[in-house]
C-alpha cells in the first residue's frame, strides 16, 4: 500500500506540472482524474462496509478453558459488485482460532460468500469476547484502508479447565493422608478451639492464645483427622484483565484439580474461599463434584477480599485443624500466611502452600518450614507438571 501510495502521490505531482506548463484537455483530464480518484475509493470502501456481512456462530456461549470448540463465520456480499481487499482480525489475547491466518485477504463475487469452518479455544476462565475482533477493508488500487470493531461480536462464558491428576508429586500422600499424625495416636491431640464457659482452665493453650488474641483451650480428640481442607484466596490483583485473568484462572484450576484428585478417591474435601465472610463447600466422592464444580467457577474474584483476611477467618475456625491436610491456594506470602502454617503444624496438620504467580516471591523462609511444602505454579504452567 505505501508504494502505491508513492506511485500515486508522483502521478499526481507530474499532472500538476502538466498542467501548469502545458495546459491543454488532456493534462487537465488526467489531473483532475487523479484528484477524485482518493474519494471514489473512499466512496467505494463506505459502500462495502454498508453492504458487508460477517456472521459468526459458536457451539454454544458456555465453553471449558483450553477445550476446542467448532467455531464458522461467513463473509458474505449481498449486492451487485464485487468486494476486495477484506481482512478480519481475530481477538487473540485470550482466545486463539486454530488453521487460519488474520493476514489473508479475501475476495468476494457479487452475492456470494466464504464459509470458513475450524475450531476456537478459550485460555482463560472468564467473560469476553472472542472471535472476529477487527475487520479491514481496502480500495481496488491500494491507497486507502480503513478498519472498524466488528458489529457482530461473541461475548462467551468460560469456566476453568478440568485437570485430572494421577499423582500429586509436590505432597507424600503416604504422610499426608495416614490416618494418625506423627505424634501417637493414644496421645492427647493439641488441636485448640475457643473458649467456651465451664472449661478446664488447665486446658487453656496460652501460647496459641497470645499468639491470636482469643482465649483458647486445648481440644481433646479422638475421632480420625477429617479429609483435607483446601483455601483460595479470591482477591482481584489488578484492574487490567490481562494481569489477572491468567492468575484467577489458574487459581481455580489449581482447587478444582485438587478437588477432583480427592473425590476420585472418597477422600473428604472442605474447600474455603472468602466472599464476604469465609464460604465452605463440602464434597465426597465423584457424584457431588459436577455441582462442586458448577459452584466454583462462578466464584468472584474482588479487590476488596485481600488473602490475609481469608487466613485470619480460617484460623479461627477449629473444624479446619481437624483436616489431615490443608492446601493453600495464594497469590501472596504474607506474614499472615506464615502464622497459618505454622498454627497448622502446632495442630499437627500437614500443609501445602501452592502461590499462583509470575513469579517466585522474595519473602520466603529461607529454611524449610516443618510440616509445610511450598509450591510456585506459574500462571502458564500445566498442573500435571508441577503439582
Amino acid at each position: 500500500m505505501k508504494r502505491n501510495r508513492i506511485i500515486f502521490a508522483i502521478l499526481w505531482i507530474l499532472s500538476l506540472v502538466g498542467i501548469s506548463f502545458f495546459g491543454g484537455p488532456v493534462s487537465y483530464g488526467f489531473f483532475v482524474l487523479l484528484t477524485f480518484l482518493p474519494l471514489v475509493s473512499l466512496l467505494y470502501l463506505l459502500f462495502v462496509f454498508i453492504f458487508f456481512r460477517i456472521y459468526q456462530e459458536l457451539d454454544g456461549k458456555q465453553l471449558m478453558a483450553n477445550h476446542v470448540v467448532p467455531f464458522y463465520f461467513t463473509l458474505m456480499n449481498e449486492y451487485h459488485f464485487g468486494f476486495v481487499g477484506i481482512r478480519v482480525r481475530f481477538y487473540s489475547s485470550f482466545s486463539t482460532i486454530s488453521g487460519l491466518d488474520d493476514g489473508v485477504e479475501y475476495e468476494l463475487l457479487p452475492q456470494t460468500g466464504i464459509k470458513k469452518q475450524t475450531g476456537l479455544t478459550c485460555k482463560y476462565r472468564g467473560e469476553y469476547e472472542v472471535g472476529i475482533k477487527t475487520v479491514e477493508l481496502t480500495d481496488y488500487f491500494r491507497l486507502i484502508r480503513i478498519s472498524y470493531h466488528n458489529r457482530e461480536a461473541l461475548r462467551v462464558i468460560v469456566k476453568p479447565n478440568l485437570v485430572e491428576l494421577s499423582d500429586l508429586r509436590s505432597v507424600d500422600l503416604a504422610q499426608t493422608m495416614a490416618r494418625d499424625t506423627q505424634t501417637n495416636p493414644t496421645e492427647r491431640d493439641v488441636l485448640v478451639r475457643n473458649y467456651e464457659a465451664g472449661d478446664d482452665v488447665r486446658q487453656i493453650n496460652w501460647k496459641a492464645s497470645a499468639r491470636t488474641g482469643n482465649l483458647l483451650v486445648r481440644k481433646l480428640i479422638g475421632e480420625e483427622r477429617e479429609g483435607v481442607g483446601i483455601l483460595m484466596g479470591t482477591n482481584r490483583i489488578s484492574d487490567d484483565n490481562m494481569v489477572y485473568l491468567p492468575v484467577e484462572n489458574k487459581m481455580l484450576e489449581t482447587t478444582i484439580a485438587l478437588t477432583l484428585f480427592f473425590a476420585k478417591k472418597n477422600i473428604l474435601v472442605h474447600a474455603y474461599h472468602a466472599s464476604g465472610g469465609l464460604t465452605e463447600r463440602s464434597i465426597y466422592g465423584l457424584a457431588q463434584f459436577d455441582a462442586f464444580y458448577e459452584a466454583f467457577s462462578a466464584v468472584e474474584f474482588r479487590d476488596d477480599v485481600i488473602e490475609d483476611q481469608l487466613l485470619a477467618q480460617a484460623s479461627a475456625r477449629p473444624e479446619i485443624f481437624r483436616c489431615k491436610t490443608v492446601f493453600l491456594v495464594l497469590h501472596e506470602w504474607t506474614p499472615q500466611a506464615l502464622e497459618m502454617v505454622r498454627l497448622l503444624h502446632e495442630n499437627n496438620v500437614f500443609a501445602v502452600a501452592y502461590l499462583v504467580r509470575k513469579d517466585m516471591p522474595d519473602n520466603l523462609p529461607g529454611s524449610q518450614l516443618p510440616g509445610t511444602e511450598l509450591v510456585w505454579i506459574s500462571p502458564d504452567a500445566d498442573l500435571q507438571e508441577v503439582m
